[in-house]
């Protein structure tokens, strides 16, 4: 990730904090560039581009936002004169780069895929700090599904179906199942990503709200939120308040450690801030994932398939349902295993359990750990910010399918 101080910007912030605008928080700016290349058979069929630039004030704790970095769009959000302010240049919009030579030939199964270039900037106070991120692509596949990666995308590492002209209605009922990488990355996701966000502890809207520090499960497994990690989807520089990036650890050894929290949710909460991401410039800072890195103490070297009924490869969407406490995972790759072999592709089907059954049914990980395209884009509240992942594979009971 690129890091450059825009000309001007130290000087802007100096000349705000002179104006003393009554209850200023911070400014956030923002410019993105995002390039479409739609696809049919591996080949470019069309091309679509667009810039966006916008500014935003948070002042006694309301967010006033616009289009545009210009010196009379952020004297009026701060409801000052525009000659008071200095000028200042954001970085130059990129061209949008080449994807036949990022990527050669696409894989026939992709239906389009996304660049995406951003940059920001927040200054509270006398401080101007640059946000870098990694560009991104976000791929379609034909089914709809959308994977995300750092660019250049890997077809490498597409996370196609597997072809088959048939599809073997999975028995319900409880299983035991065994989750490769990016299901595993899906599933922690909800499990202890999400409900570990700040404002959601604060208000009581977690299985997890006041219980940091006991143990959840007997799985000595390790979970980091770590935005440094510049490989995967959400990484970045500094949050959205402007706080240094750095690896928040969520779980140790089975064990609840952490929480991810913005500058308001740390004080309720007695931790460090820095984990504050807006969805856009029209948006404000919430505690949200970034990228989500588990490991575990004692891991097989290889997937257990004998000690398992289903093997599953991809899932759809996972959520989890903080009032009932109830985990659903929907799968759309999976194979039935008999003596540690892939015997049949299963249809897509539902796996449900509790958040007790679940944490305490994990019961091994194994290599090779492994990035996660999905899922991806995170929502949360209409509000979409780029994950990413990095986990091993994991073996489990206490599911149902349905």
């Amino acid at each position: 990730m690129e890091r450059d101080q825009p000309a001007g910007l130290a000087e802007l912030a100096a000349a705000v904090t002179r104006s003393q605008v009554p209850g200023l928080e911070d400014l956030y700016f923002e410019r993105r560039a995002e390039s479409l290349w739609r696809l049919a058979a591996g080949h470019v069929v069309a091309r679509e581009a667009s810039l966006h630039e916008g500014t935003a004030v948070r002042r006694d704790g309301q967010l006033l936002s616009g289009d545009g970095l210009d010196r009379p769009v952020l004297a009026n959000l701060l409801g000052i004169a525009s000659r008071t302010l200095p000028s200042f240049s954001a970085p130059r919009f990129p061209e949008s780069p080449s994807l036949e030579h990022a990527l050669g030939e696409p894989p026939a199964g992709w239906t389009s895929v996304r660049w995406r270039w951003s940059w920001a900037a927040v200054l509270t106070g006398r401080k101007a700090v640059t946000v870098t991120r990694p560009q991104l692509a976000e791929v379609t596949l034909a089914d709809g599904q959308r994977a995300l990666f750092c660019w250049p995308p890997e077809a490498s590492t597409s996370p196609e179906s597997p072809v088959a002209q048939t599809a073997t209605a999975v028995r319900p009922g409880k299983v035991r199942v065994l989750l490769a990488p990016t299901a595993t990355t899906v599933l922690l996701h909800e499990l202890v990503g999400h409900p570990l966000e700040g404002d959601l502890l604060v208000r009581g809207a977690s299985p997890w709200s006041r219980r940091i520090g006991e143990r959840i499960m007997r799985l000595p497994l390790w979970v980091t939120d770590d935005p440094t990690r510049t490989d995967l989807p959400g990484a970045f520089s500094a949050d959205d308040e402007g706080t240094t990036a750095a690896p928040r650890p969520l779980l140790a050894e089975g064990v609840l450690a952490g929480a991810l929290a913005d500058r308001r949710t740390a004080e309720s909460l007695g931790i460090e801030p820095g984990n504050a991401r807006r969805a856009g410039v029209h948006s404000p800072p919430r505690p949200r994932i970034s990228n989500l890195v588990a490991t575990a103490r004692g891991t097989l070297p290889e997937p257990p398939r004998t000690d398992a009924a289903i093997e599953v490869l991809a899932l759809s969407s996972g959520t989890l349902e903080p009032a009932s406490g109830v985990v659903m995972l929907r799968v759309r790759t999976a194979f039935s295993l008999r003596r540690g072999t892939r015997r049949h592709v299963l249809a897509p089907f539902t796996l449900v359990g509790t958040v007790d059954a679940v944490t305490g049914g994990l019961l091994a990980a194994a290599e090779p750990s492994d990035r996660g395209a999905e899922p991806g884009w995170c929502a949360k509240d209409g509000e979409v910010v780029p994950t990413g992942g990095f986990a091993p594979w994991l073996l489990l009971e206490g599911l149902e399918v349905r």
